[in-house]
C-alpha cells in the first residue's frame, strides 16, 4: 500500500487516474467472480471497490470528467441490452413498461420535488424538480445483473430491462429542463416542448437510421475485426448525432440496438458474429462494473467535499424514503390490478411476489450520480441537491441490492423453462428450415443424393467431424456438403430471425442458436481453409 502511494503522490494527475482505472477494472476483474461465488451482489462489492480506492493518500480528486461519464457509459451499457432485448419484450409489455418508465418516473420526479421542498423551503422550485429528475430513474445496469444473477423468471427481467432502457430517456429530459429553468428562472414553453418533440419523434428515427447504416455497412464487410469495430462505434455515433440535434441520445441509442439485435444477425459473418458477441459480453460486463466502482470513488469524494452541507442530512433523508415508498405505492396496486385481469393466463400475469420484487428492485447508481455532478457550479441549491442525491445511490445500491437476493429467496420467485423450450422450438425449425431448402436444392438438381444424404445425417443426428486426411474423392463430397450447408445455414438463420422478430421466442434464446449456428459455419470454414 506505500508503495502504491507513493507512486501516486510522484504522478501527474492524469497519470495518478489512469493508475486509479487500471485498478478498478482489475478489481472488476477480480471481485465480481468472488461476489458471486459467496452471494455478493457485484455492483454492491465493486461500489465498495471504488470507495475504497477513493481514500487512498493522493488519490485524484477526479477520475473522469463528470460531463463525460453519460456520453461514455450510457451508451455501450445501453446498446448491448436493446441488442438482448426484442420487440417482444417490448410489445408484450408495453404497457407495464409505460407505466414504470414513463408514469412512474414522473410521478418520482413530482413527490420528490414536493417532499424536499417541504422539508427546505429555501430550495428553488425548479431545483427540487431537478432533484427528483435526477433520483427517479433507477440504474439501467444494476437490476437487471441482479435479475440474472437471481435467476428471476423471463418476463421480470424483461420488464425490468425494458424500464432501464427508456427510463433514462425520460428522466434526462425532464433534468435537461428544469436545470435550464433553475439557471434562467423560467420555463421556455417552446424551448421544452420542442425538446420533448425532437426526443419523441426525431430519436427514434435517428436510432432506425443509425441502425440501418450499420448493418448495411458491417453486411459489405468481409473482416471480423472492421464488423465488430463497427458495431462498437455505432452507439456512440447515435448518442452524439441526437444530442447535436437536440434530443435524446438515450432514445436514439436504445433504438439502434433493438434494430441491429432484431436485424443485424444476418449482417454478419459467422466470425463477426462470434466474435461480436463475445467482445458485447466482455465489455458490457467490463464497462458496467467500472461504473459502478466509479460510483463508490465519486461518492466518498463528494461527501468529503466541505462544500457539501451536513445540513442538508434533512433532505437527504426525506428524499431516500420518497423515492423507495413512491416506487413501491406506484408499482403494488398496478401488480394487483395486473394479476387480477390476467388471472386465466398463468404465463403472462404478475403476481403479488413478483410485483413486491419489481418495487424493491429500484438501485440508483451511475446515471443519478452523473446527473448530479454534472450540475453547474452556480445552480441554485447545487450542494443540498448533490448530497440528496449520493444519499439515495448509498441507501438503494446498498441496503436495496444486498437485500434483493435475500426478498427474492424469501418469496420464492423462481424462473421457469420458458427460455430452454424457446432454444429447443428454435433450433427445431431452424433444422426444419434447413431441411426445407435442402429438399429445394435437391428438387432443383443442385444437390445429388449423396450430397443430401451426407447433410441430412448432420441435421438429423450428431456425427464425428470429418477429418481432412481422407482421398481426394472424399474431400470434394465434404467442400460439396459444406457448399450445400451454408445454403441450409441461411435458412436456419432467417427463420430463427423470423421467430424472434415475430415473437415467437425470446430474444435471448433466437441468440443463443444464432451463436450456435454460426459456431457451426466457423468450424466448417476453419476445416477447409
Amino acid at each position: 500500500m506505500s508503495r502504491f502511494s507513493l507512486s501516486l503522490r510522484g504522478s501527474s494527475p492524469a497519470v495518478s487516474s489512469l493508475v486509479i482505472v487500471l485498478v478498478l477494472l482489475l478489481g472488476v476483474v477480480l471481485v465480481s467472480p468472488l461476489a458471486d461465488r459467496f452471494g455478493v451482489p457485484a455492483p454492491v462489492a465493486l461500489t465498495l471497490v471504488g470507495a475504497v480506492l477513493a481514500l487512498l493518500p493522493h488519490a485524484p480528486r477526479e477520475l473522469i470528467d463528470p460531463d463525460l461519464v453519460l456520453p461514455l457509459f450510457l451508451p455501450p451499457l445501453l446498446f448491448a441490452a436493446a441488442q438482448r432485448s426484442s420487440r417482444r419484450d417490448f410489445t408484450r409489455n408495453w404497457k407495464a413498461l409505460l407505466a414504470l418508465a414513463v408514469g412512474l418516473v414522473l410521478v418520482t420526479t413530482a413527490v420528490v420535488a414536493v417532499v424536499a421542498r417541504w422539508v427546505d423551503p429555501s430550495l428553488p422550485l425548479w431545483a427540487a424538480i431537478a432533484l427528483g429528475a435526477i433520483v427517479s430513474p433507477p440504474d439501467p445496469v444494476a437490476a437487471t445483473s441482479l435479475a440474472g444473477r437471481l435467476g428471476l423468471p423471463k418476463r421480470l427481467v424483461s420488464v425490468l430491462e425494458g424500464e432501464g432502457l427508456i427510463n433514462d430517456a425520460v428522466a434526462l429530459v425532464v433534468y435537461t429542463m428544469a436545470v435550464s429553468a433553475a439557471l434562467t428562472g423560467s420555463l421556455s414553453v417552446p424551448d421544452g416542448a420542442g425538446t420533448l418533440a425532437v426526443s419523441v419523434l426525431v430519436a427514434p428515427l435517428v436510432g432506425l437510421l443509425v441502425g440501418w447504416l450499420g448493418r448495411t455497412m458491417i453486411s459489405h464487410l468481409s473482416d471480423p475485426r472492421a464488423e465488430v469495430g463497427l458495431s462498437l462505434l455505432l452507439p456512440y455515433g447515435a448518442y452524439l448525432a441526437m444530442e447535436e440535434l437536440g434530443g435524446s441520445g438515450v432514445l436514439a441509442v436504445v433504438v439502434a440496438g433493438l434494430m441491429l439485435g432484431e436485424r443485424g444477425s444476418d449482417a454478419y459473418t459467422g466470425a463477426g458474429f462470434l466474435a461480436g458477441n463475445t467482445v458485447w459480453r466482455v465489455l458490457d460486463w467490463l464497462i458496467g462494473g467500472f461504473a459502478f466502482g466509479l460510483v463508490g470513488f465519486e461518492l466518498v469524494k463528494v461527501v468529503a467535499d466541505p462544500g457539501v452541507p451536513t445540513y442538508g442530512a434533512g433532505v437527504a433523508l426525506a428524499v431516500c424514503l420518497a423515492a423507495v415508498a413512491t416506487r413501491a405505492l406506484f408499482v403494488l396496486p398496478l401488480g394487483w390490478v395486473a394479476g387480477r385481469r390476467m388471472r386465466k393466463s398463468v404465463d403472462q400475469g404478475h403476481g403479488w411476489r413478483e410485483s413486491v420484487v419489481v418495487s424493491w428492485a429500484g438501485m440508483r447508481g451511475v446515471v443519478t450520480l452523473a446527473t448530479a455532478l454534472a450540475l453547474p457550479d452556480d445552480f441554485p441549491g447545487r450542494p443540498v441537491v448533490l448530497f440528496a442525491a449520493i444519499a439515495v445511490v448509498v441507501v438503494t445500491l446498498v441496503g436495496q441490492g444486498l437485500s434483493l437476493p435475500w426478498l427474492v429467496r424469501a418469496l420464492g420467485v423462481r424462473s421457469s423453462d420458458e427460455e430452454q423450450d424457446d432454444i429447443g422450438r428454435a433450433r427445431a425449425l431452424a433444422a426444419g428450415a434447413a431441411l426445407a431448402r435442402l429438399d429445394e436444392l435437391h428438387a432443383d438438381g443442385r444437390v445429388d443424393d449423396e450430397v443430401a444424404g451426407a447433410v441430412r445425417k448432420r441435421y438429423a443426428r450428431s456425427v464425428p467431424d470429418l477429418r481432412e486426411d481422407l482421398p481426394d474423392e472424399v474431400q470434394q463430397r465434404i467442400f460439396d456438403v459444406t457448399k450445400v450447408s451454408k445454403h441450409l445455414r441461411e435458412a436456419e438463420q432467417a427463420a430463427v430471425l423470423n421467430l424472434r422478430s415475430e415473437g415467437e421466442v425470446s430474444a435471448e434464446a433466437a441468440d443463443r442458436v444464432l451463436r450456435d449456428i454460426a459456431a457451426r459455419s466457423l468450424r466448417d470454414s476453419y476445416r477447409h481453409s
